[in-house]
C-alpha cells in the first residue's frame, strides 16, 4: 500500500493511469479491429484469447519495431478509434 499526501498529486496520477488505460485498450480495439490480433493468438482460436488492455500493451512494446505495412494501418484505426472518443478529444483541451 502505498501513501500520497497530497489530493492534488494523487488525483492526477489516478488520470494519467485511467488515460493510459483507455489509450492501450484503445490501441488494442484497432489492432483487433485489422486482424492483427491474429499474431497474438494460437492459429486454431477463433475468439479473443487477450483482453483488449493485454493486447494494446502489446503492440505498444512493438511499435518500434513493426513493419510499415503493419503500423501505417494500425495507426490509422486507433486515430479513427480517438477521433470517435469524445471524452478524450476533451484531454487536449486540458
Amino acid at each position: 500500500m502505498t501513501h500520497i499526501r497530497n489530493a492534488e498529486r494523487r488525483d492526477r496520477l489516478l488520470l494519467i493511469a485511467a488515460l493510459a488505460h483507455e489509450y492501450l485498450t484503445l490501441l488494442g480495439q484497432a489492432g483487433e479491429d485489422i486482424d492483427l490480433d491474429r499474431t497474438l493468438k494460437e492459429n486454431t482460436v477463433k475468439k479473443r484469447t487477450h483482453s483488449l488492455l493485454t493486447q494494446g500493451t502489446a503492440y505498444y512494446w512493438m511499435l518500434p519495431y513493426m513493419r510499415d505495412e503493419r503500423l501505417k494501418p494500425l495507426i490509422e484505426r486507433f486515430s479513427q478509434l480517438l477521433a470517435g472518443e469524445p471524452a478524450l478529444a476533451l484531454v487536449g483541451d486540458l
